[in-house]
């Protein structure tokens, strides 16, 4: 898997699946809530809570192997470690190089849609 791949799939997971436990009847309105402006959550470094908005950052660390081929028929690039395999090309001399990439991407938190106050309401 290319490296950008592997990222786009990592990010659009995480925030699907927020949005899936957003629609679970039972706990969906606590996931993310809305309108959370006067409660003020345990402190976390990755977090971050303004003017309504609730934000977090997904760091990456990862493997990356760039291969180079003296062969024709041979492929190359980059790919996230262990997770692309390729079976291209026939006997050929390779030089492979294992990288390590950290970053963090910050992402908006989608908020849920349901509101948690009713729900504690139906449940009293």
């Amino acid at each position: 898997m290319e490296l950008d791949e592997f990222v786009t799939t990592v990010l659009t997971n995480i925030v699907s699946g927020i949005r899936e436990a957003q629609k679970v009847e039972e706990t969906g309105p606590f996931v993310v809530p809305g309108m959370i402006g006067g409660h003020e959550y345990a402190k976390h470094p990755r977090v971050s809570m303004k003017a309504l908005l609730s934000s977090t950052v997904v760091d990456f660390d990862i493997a990356v192997t760039v291969e180079e081929s003296k062969s024709k028929s041979g492929g190359g690039g980059l790919k996230v470690a262990g997770i692309g395999a390729s079976a291209e090309g026939s006997s050929a001399a390779k030089d492979t190089r294992v990288s390590r990439i950290q970053f963090g991407v910050p992402v908006l938190l989608p908020e849920s849609q349901k509101s948690w106050h009713e729900t504690l309401t139906e449940e009293n």
